[in-house]
């Protein structure tokens, strides 16, 4: 039997979540945030014993009465499982259902290859292990950096309150800028902290030089399930020479074991080493400093329940980031 997920299931249906955004309070938390309608939770029962489950969020379209229901980072559901995610979706005024599972879902689903939302490769540091051994893994220029930053007096602190957060904004909003791409706003952020925060999920680590009020560089930290997370980080162009950012990290590692975490997750990589002229190659090569396993997923299938409306927004997909961005500079939205 399929059905939706109750307020009293939460715990076992975290208990299978594989992912931080397949976790309820993920879900609570882009509820609150602007361009979701709604978040459904349903699961595969077997009598009363729940075997999957499956969080899926609908985004609106814009100036249409219409949805697209994306599921990331879930198993590949099967074709019962699939049959009963369109009828939701059809109720929900879905143009496509948009997959993104941690493995390749059967052939015989009928899904399109399409462009991914979250990251296709990520970099995962066994966090069950002596520190030592941790240390014994990354590259010398990696370890060497994380000493050069003890030596220079920076001081990583965790901190929890708003005007910390707005700093991190500020950071995160420079690098956008400096790195060109448009991510997530400061809204965004500050709804993320909201919910997050009073469950000890969310954790902020700030790097300083002496005597500074205004951290150099910033991350912010998600727990789920074991795992530590590192979506979102910000940095300054000053005093690079200082490698705030290794010792930032070196600090994630140290918080995760304190947290009882098994996996330090870095988010975002390549599958295989980029090009030195691209502008993520310098975080491509920091990240893999750490000697973290690469993990990759099979990406994102699309699954159309309107073909005609399908093909319309895929023509004006590669308008949309030059869009966000042209709104996003004469808003003044931070």
């Amino acid at each position: 039997m399929i059905r939706e997920i109750s307020e009293s299931e939460r715990q076992e249906f975290n208990s299978l979540s594989r992912h931080l955004t397949q976790s309820w309070e993920w879900g609570s938390f882009r509820l609150q945030t602007h361009g979701i309608s709604d978040v459904v939770r349903i699961g595969n029962f077997s009598g009363p014993k729940l075997l999957g489950t499956f969080q899926i969020f609908f985004h609106k379209i814009p100036y249409l009465d219409r949805t697209i229901c994306y599921i990331p980072k879930s198993s590949p559901p099967n074709l019962e499982e699939l049959s009963a995610i369109k009828n939701l979706a059809l109720s929900k005024k879905s143009v496509y259902i948009k997959l993104e599972p941690l493995e390749h879902p059967d052939k015989t689903l009928g899904a399109l290859e399409s462009e991914a939302i979250l990251p296709k490769h990520s970099l995962v540091i066994n966090l069950d292990q002596p520190l030592d051994a941790i240390l014994s893994a990354m590259h010398e220029k990696t370890r060497y950096n994380i000493k050069v930053a003890q030596k220079a007096g920076i001081t990583v602190v965790q901190k929890n309150d708003s005007a910390s957060l707005e700093s991190f904004i500020q950071l995160y909003d420079s690098t956008q800028a400096r790195q060109n791409f448009t991510a997530k706003s400061g809204n965004y952020l500050r709804t993320l902290w909201k919910v997050l925060s009073p469950l000890n999920m969310v954790f902020l680590l700030c790097a300083y030089t002496p005597n500074a009020s205004t951290p150099l560089a910033s991350i912010i930290l998600i727990k789920f399930n074991e795992v530590l997370y590192f979506p979102y980080g910000g940095w300054s162009s000053e005093h690079r020479e200082m490698m705030p950012n290794n010792l930032l990290h070196f600090e994630a590692i140290k918080l995760g074991q304190k947290l009882g975490c098994k996996k330090y997750d870095m988010w975002g990589s390549y599958r295989d080493k980029p090009q030195s002229s691209d502008p993520w190659y310098g975080v491509y090569v920091f990240k893999k400093g750490f000697g973290g396993e690469e993990v990759n997923y099979p990406g994102a299938f699309d699954l159309p329940l309107d073909p005609l409306m399908y093909r319309l927004i895929n023509l004006a997909e590669p308008f949309k980031v030059p869009l966000a961005k042209f709104v996003k500079l004469f808003s003044g939205k931070k």
